[in-house]
């Protein structure tokens, strides 16, 4: 299992007055594999970590955020359109004119779709949640209009959002999965899900199974964050969701990212508050025989004096 201390004191994440945000603390959810099988993650106490093969991590970028899009095209790596807008702030992790580029986003899930556009639905107090486009210009757009949540609390933001390999974006809410496909339409895959074992959910955690970070596989199965059940489930096309991997009190999962048939499972220790500096990330991996192993877990500087 590989380690590292981060060199250097937390950058706290930017927050925003302007808005009301969930009262719950929460740790980061952004994780994707390149084509080197190189893993990108948040670090939500940290900034943004590179996990080289064969486990060796580097801090690449300081601001620690709890959200990441992969741009694979690098459709914002030139651009002047991030920055703080929607009530949250957008910026790349990688180098100015770097290809694939990473945006990190302070208070929403992100996306970039096909189209270069950046994709997010900002928290909202009342009323129909939006999903906003915004493209490289800087023009803005409401794509879609997304359904209300099934519960007694209304949902004002959603939990995660990912690309499909067909375009269409899929989100979800604490126990429901959106599809919105190019066109802006807005389908429903599923609600009501219900994950194995939720007997210990950590601290803090909003409606169960609190799903958050998901990706979708060729085939069609999505693989989402049950948070609050401390699991990745797995949902087919058809057929009842189960559980793929489970993590062990105190770690839950927060983010999902495949390659090939390999699943990348970005996990969190959680504990009770809002120090972000003992929500410690570590990042396993369930092969495609079901074999999971830690790649590497990040450990913090015990002492000023060691960063």
């Amino acid at each position: 299992m590989a380690r590292r201390c981060l060199p250097n004191p937390c950058v706290m994440l930017f927050l925003l007055g302007m808005i009301a945000l969930p009262a719950y603390p929460h740790p980061g959810s952004g994780i994707f594999v390149d084509g080197q099988e190189r893993v990108f993650f948040v670090d939500t106490g940290g900034g943004v970590w590179r996990l080289d093969p064969p486990g060796n991590l580097t801090l690449i970028h300081r601001h620690a955020y709890h959200w990441m899009a992969f741009d694979k095209n690098g459709s914002f790596a030139n651009s002047q359109a991030l920055g703080k807008f929607d009530g949250g702030s957008f910026e790349l992790a990688t180098p100015p004119g770097a290809v694939p580029a990473l945006i990190i986003s302070s208070d929403f899930p992100v996306a970039v779709g096909n189209d270069g556009g950046l994709y997010y639905v900002p928290y909202k107090e009342s009323g129909a949640r939006e999903l906003i486009r915004r493209m490289p210009d800087g023009s803005r757009s409401v794509f879609a209009v997304l359904p209300a949540d099934t519960g007694p609390e209304a949902m004002r933001w959603v939990n995660g959002i990912a690309l499909a390999g067909d375009g269409a974006l899929y989100v979800t809410d604490n126990d429901a999965i959106r599809r919105i496909a190019r066109d802006g339409a807005v389908s429903t895959i599923r609600k009501g899900i219900r994950a194995d074992d939720c007997s210990d959910p950590p601290p803090e955690t909003p409606k169960l199974p609190y799903l958050r970070g998901l990706a979708v596989a060729q085939d069609g199965t999505i693989y989402a964050a049950a948070t609050g059940c401390r699991s990745v489930i797995a949902i087919l096309p058809s057929g009842s969701p189960k559980t793929v991997a489970k993590a062990e009190t105190p770690w839950s999962p927060t983010g999902v990212a495949l390659s090939g048939r390999d699943l990348y499972i970005l996990e969190y220790l959680h504990t009770p508050g809002g120090d972000r500096r003992i929500w410690i990330p570590r990042v396993r991996k369930v092969a495609a025989d079901g074999t999971v192993t830690t790649l590497a877990t990040v450990e913090r500087a015990r002492s000023r004096q060691n960063h």
